[in-house]
Parts: structure tokens; sequence; C-alpha cells
């Protein structure tokens, strides 16, 4: 009798720990890049067809569209296209994707873009990429860059927008949905010159040799964001020739410098963007930030990203150093939506 139940509580035992071991590998193997790539294709998928019937959500998954929580399937989810361009970030290691991209889109006048919007620019000046007032295809200041398009187009005709979207998932379900939509008279608005960058390699998986740390490409799209306040003490790698387009706009077209020390000595500002929330994809080299621009200086505890421009930075590093920055901001929103959460 007491080898019998020594038996079954050791073959329970054995069970609970496959099944515990089981369910681990089943966490590990959702997070893989492959099954990240196929929910990020399903999500892309379901906002082109409009419908939520297959696409592995959990029941508590959250979504925001330029800084405001809405229903999954609402705002964009319901008037989104064909992508026309897509580069996306795998960060296995957080469970994590980001994509910026091109998606085609019937316009209505009454979703354009609104720029700054109430509040204005934010203290200390600048523009969200470090663009000063008269870059290369500003129109010769700063208010044509934050115009956009002089003509637009009719009620209803399917037009390119630029989108950007992180999606969250745990145990194979998406958990989180951030997204920033970037319209007509949105910062300098030009989606045809985010198209005519579309042979730009971002999607190579690196060879190990050429990979670097998780930490450096972490570090280049966080400290990016400070070297825009007087007095940063941190430093980012840039390559000799580095370009960086904001919204289409390429605000290094006259000297092909990334660097941000460069525009705040130019213009003479001093912009504290605050908090940043960072996502890396060592196999590909990539990094990604989401902030609020300029949202240091309404941060606070009750608002911890601060108001302003919604913005995404996509950084590209080869062989240590940045050389290519992608950008989509959206319009000026009290809030990004999210709490903080460490870079690394």
């Amino acid at each position: 009798m007491k080898r019998s139940a020594l038996f079954f509580i050791t073959v329970c035992l054995a069970a609970l720990v496959c099944a515990t071991v089981s369910t681990a590998r089943a966490g590990e193997e959702s997070c893989s890049r492959e099954d990240l790539v196929k929910i990020t294709d399903k999500y892309f998928d379901s906002i082109q067809k409009h419908s939520l019937s297959d696409l592995p959500l959990a029941s508590t998954a959250k979504f925001t569209e330029n800084g405001v929580e809405k229903e999954v399937g609402k705002g964009f989810w319901e008037t989104a296209g064909k992508p026309l361009l897509k580069r996306t970030l795998v960060d296995t290691e957080k469970c994590v994707t980001a994509t910026i991209s091109v998606i085609e889109e019937p316009f209505n006048s009454e979703t354009l873009g609104s720029g700054f919007g109430v509040g204005g620019a934010p203290a200390g000046g600048g523009t969200p990429g470090g663009a000063p007032g008269g870059a290369p295809g500003a129109g010769g200041g700063l208010s044509a860059m934050f115009s956009g398009p002089k003509e637009l187009p009719e009620e209803g005709t399917v037009r390119p927008i630029l989108f950007a979207n992180r999606l969250k998932v745990e145990n194979g379900k998406i958990t989180e949905i951030e997204t920033i939509v970037a319209r007509e008279k949105d910062f300098a608005f030009n989606v045809q010159k985010e198209l005519e960058t579309k042979d730009q390699d971002w999607d190579t998986i690196l060879p190990p040799g050429k990979r670097i740390p998780r930490k450096v490409l972490a570090d280049a799209a966080d400290n990016y964001f400070a070297l825009f306040a007087e007095g940063s003490t941190v430093s980012v790698p840039f390559a000799e020739v580095c370009d960086r387009w904001e919204n289409g706009l390429q605000t290094t077209a006259r000297d092909h410098d990334c660097s941000p020390v460069s525009f705040r000595k130019q213009t003479k500002s001093n912009i504290n963007h605050g908090p940043r929330r960072v996502w890396v994809d060592t196999e590909k080299g990539l990094s990604v930030a989401f902030m609020a621009f300029g949202g240091g200086e309404s941060a606070s505890e009750e608002n911890p990203t601060g108001s302003g421009l919604v913005d995404c930075h996509m950084f590209r590093m080869r062989d240590g150093e940045v050389d290519l920055i992608h950008a989509i901001v959206g319009p000026r929103a009290t809030s990004m939506g999210w709490p903080l959460e460490p870079i690394e």
C-alpha cells in the first residue's frame, strides 16, 4: 500500500514538473522571432481587414492611438488599408515588436493632423528630429514644416499615411497595442519622401560577429534624446555619414549629421524630452524609442511621459555607429498613455 502511494505521488510530481517545464517552454517559444513576426503580420492583416477574428488578443489587451486609449478595433483600425512599406524591430527578450510603416487610408478631413496642436511648441524650441526651420525641404520656415502639404486630397481618396505601432505579447497573445498615426498637417508630413527610402536595408539579420550588445543599442536610442538638453554628459556614436527622416522629411540632407548637439548649438535651443521607453533588436542592429517630444517639462508622477507630440524614433546601428534614423511623429497629446519601464 505504501509503495503504491509513493508511486502515485512520484507520478504526480513528475507530471507537475513536466507541465511546468512545458509551460515555460511555451512562453519562450511564443517570444521567438518567428512567432513574434507571425503575430505582427496577423495584426497588420487585422487592421487592413477591419476585423479582430483571427488576432490572438488577450482579454485584458490595452490599445492607444496617438496617446488616447480606445476600444480595440476602433479608430485607425476601422480605416486602415494596404501597407506599402514596413520596418519591424523584434525584441525577443521583452517579447515586443515595433514597426514603422506607410499604409493606405481613405482621406477624411475630420482626421487631419494637428501639428503641435493646443499648447504650441515645446519649451526650448526646436523640432522633433532636430531640424532647424530652414532645413532642406522645410519650405523656408518652421511653420511651413508643420503645415504639411498645401493641397489636400478629395474626401474618400485613398492615399498613404505614416504609422507606427508597438505590440507586447505574453503567452502567445497581444496584451499591449500602442500606435501613432501621422497624417496631413502633422509635423513635416511628406509620405512620398518616406516611400523613396524603401530600398534602405532594415531587415538583414546580422552575423553573430557583427551584432551589437543590447545595452549599446538601447543607450543609443535613449541618449540621443538626452543630447537635446544643455549640459548633457552622455554620448552617442554617430557614423560620419548619418541620415534621418522625420515623417518623410530628410532633416540631414545638408550635412548628414544626426547629432542633436550640432542642432542645439546651431539653434541655441535647450529641450528636455523627459523619459523614453526603449526596445532593441540585436539580430538586426536596431533600437526604437517611444516618447512625448518635449515631454520632460510636463512629466510628473501622475503623467510620467509628459505631454507633447507623440513620437517614435527607430535607429539603425552598423559597426557600432548609428547611421540611419527614421521617425513617425503624430499630433500633440496630453500623455503617451503608458507607464514607464526600465530601459535595460
